[in-house]
Parts: structure tokens; C-alpha cells; sequence
């Protein structure tokens, strides 16, 4: 059986998936940041402003597309803030909505929120009583499926610039997706190149994809970080679904075209970049390289008990690309006795 993971008859779509505004703690408005990301090539932001949602769908129109989404923040000390307590561990979460128009923040905690901007206030939507944030695998775990129950999908963001480890995050269920590369995080000298931490997600059996974001509070911190969805055309209802099946991937610059698994073997095709390199659950991992950074396609043979297969695309300049990881089960390719 052929399975069409990433399938160049369909159009991608860029997207930034974590982006701050003067709705929260941003130096541009909304309609500031369309403007300047649009005219970079992107069709899609994920509006994510710390702890509160907004229906920012005014902002669309053929070619641009507006995500509904929040960034919240479970932290060891609640009353306390990152900025003081340098030392202090916390669990940050995007949660994107299914519906456009689910406005009504799950999980809200009124401790939490002290990023509001004024102006804005009287338009944000929270009907359930304070949420109780508790810093704990059980807690952090509790708001990620409150937050699946009302309609979210959830991602974890920046391991590292959160102080936290797989003693941490590996207790976290539920999830979507994590944050493989933060460009703010980056930019400012944290090194939120997460490779290891999505490894560690996938070995140990957690099923969720990776996307990069921006993270931007500054322009100097935009155009870092991309995810490219794959989707039969930009709507809303399309990506949802694309995000749903993990179809899509994520790059700092190089692009992939096709993704394909026929029986054991997989082939992609990719540009601008001159190594792929294919990782699993083992140790099974192949690197191919070529002499430019043309339009490439590479096939690799995989083992039955290899867990999952997923990609890295390097160019030469150090620009990465990664899919998400795709389990063997799942395409019905059963484990070697």
C-alpha cells in the first residue's frame, strides 16, 4: 500500500504558529504583523497572546488566514514572574481552537494573566470559574485535556528556555504537537533547537507532531522559524484538518515537496537543502548527502521494528527542515518477530 504523507498535487501554506501582539505583550498590532508576514510569503499566523483568545478573523482574506489561539503558562510559583524568579521552572502551552470562533479561554486563571492589554479587555470570553494551574505531571496534564474536552488542539513550547527536562515534559499527556524550534528563544541566545526533546516525546511513545514558531514580541525576532501545511486550499476548517493527520512540516528555509511510504521504503522530495537524514526509533539512522542544493529525491528502506520514521533536511548554511514523525503501526506496517 502507498501512503501520500506530504503530497505535492495539494498547496502548501506557511505559517507562523507563535506570534504576540499589543493585544498581549507585542510591539505590533495584529494588523501590523499580517502586513509584514504576508509580505515574506506567509498565508497563516496563529495570533497567540499570552493567556486570553481573541476571534481575529477579521484579518482574513484570499491568501491570508488567521489562526484563533492563546499562549498560557503553568508556573511552580503562580503569583510569581519569570522575569524575577530567573530560576524558576515553568510549562508554557499554545492552544490553538478547531472552531474560529471558540473565544472562550479554557483554563483561565486570573493570577495568570497580567499581559492583557486594556484597550481589549472588555472583548475577552472566559464563562468557567478560575482554573487552578497546578506545576505537576498531573496538573499540567488535567489543562491539556480540559483544553482537548473544549475544542483545543495543544502544543508544548520551548523545553529549554522553561528550564525543563524529560523528567518533565514526558509526564505531560495529550498533547498535539511541541515546539521543535523557537526563533525568539534562538535569537536572544537560548538554544531552543529541540531535536533531542521530540526523540524523547517519540520514544517514549507520545504520538504528537512538531511545528516552529517565532515567538515574536520584536520584528527582530520574526522570519525565523516556519510550519508548512498541506491542505487543498487555505480555509480554516482545511487547516484544522491538515494540523488533525499531521500534514505538514516545518522549516527554517529548505522546502519539502513530497513525502511517500510504499511498503518499506520511503522517498521525499526536497530543495534547498544537500543532506536528508531519516531517524527512527533505533539506531537505524541514514544520511544521504548531495552535491548541491537542487531539487533532490532520496529513497531509504526501513526496518519492521524501527518504531516511526521521521526527517531531517540540513543545508549548508546550518538551515534545518523536519517532518513530523510518522508511526509504522499507524500505516499498518506491523513489527518483525
Amino acid at each position: 500500500m502507498r501512503h501520500i504523507l506530504l503530497d505535492e498535487s495539494m498547496p502548501y501554506f506557511k505559517a507562523n504558529m507563535h506570534c504576540h501582539s499589543t493585544n498581549s505583550d507585542g510591539k505590533m498590532t495584529p494588523e501590523e504583523l499580517k502586513a509584514h508576514y504576508m509580505k515574506h510569503g506567509y498565508h497563516i499566523i496563529a495570533f497567540t497572546d499570552h493567556e486570553h483568545i481573541l476571534d481575529n478573523s477579521y484579518l482574513n482574506e484570499d491568501g491570508f488566514l488567521a489562526l484563533t489561539a492563546c499562549e498560557i503558562a503553568i508556573k511552580e510559583i503562580p503569583e510569581a514572574s519569570t522575569r524575577t524568579r530567573r530560576d524558576m521552572k515553568v510549562c508554557h502551552l499554545n492552544l490553538y481552537a478547531r472552531d474560529p470562533h471558540n473565544i472562550d479561554t479554557p483554563c483561565y486563571s486570573s493570577v495568570a494573566d497580567h499581559f492583557l492589554n486594556p484597550s481589549i479587555a472588555h472583548k475577552i470570553v472566559h464563562t468557567k470559574p478560575d482554573f487552578e494551574r497546578v506545576y505537576s505531571h498531573e496538573g499540567i496534564t488535567a489543562i491539556i485535556e480540559e483544553a482537548n474536552k473544549r475544542g483545543f488542539l495543544v502544543s508544548y513550547n520551548h523545553p529549554r528556555w522553561s528550564l525543563e527536562n524529560a523528567r518533565d515534559y514526558l509526564g505531560y499527556a495529550g498533547l498535539w504537537s511541541m515546539e521543535i524550534y523557537n526563533h525568539s528563544c534562538v535569537m536572544d541566545g537560548f538554544p531552543d533547537y529541540n531535536v533531542q526533546a521530540y526523540d524523547d516525546f517519540l520514544r517514549d511513545g507520545h504520538r504528537i507532531g512538531c511545528v516552529m514558531g517565532d515567538d515574536n514580541h520584536h520584528i527582530r525576532h520574526t522570519l525565523g522559524g516556519a510550519t508548512w501545511f498541506n491542505a487543498p486550499s487555505l480555509t480554516y476548517e482545511n487547516i484544522v484538518e491538515a494540523m488533525e493527520n499531521h500534514r505538514f512540516y516545518c522549516s527554517q528555509g529548505p522546502l519539502i515537496h513530497s513525502l511517500t511510504v510504499s511498503g518499506r521504503i520511503a522517498q521525499i522530495e526536497f530543495s534547498g537543502a544537500d543532506t536528508v537524514i531519516m531517524s527512527h526509533r533505533t539506531r537505524n539512522v541514514q544520511k544521504k548527502t548531495f552535491a548541491d542544493e537542487g531539487r533532490h529525491k532520496a529513497t531509504f528502506e526501513f526496518k519492521k521494528d524501527d518504531g516511526y520514521i521521521r526527517f531531517d533536511l540540513v543545508a549548508r548554511d546550518g538551515k534545518r527542515a523536519n517532518t513530523c514523525a510518522y508511526f509504522l503501526d499507524d500505516l499498518g506496517i506491523g513489527v518483525e518477530i
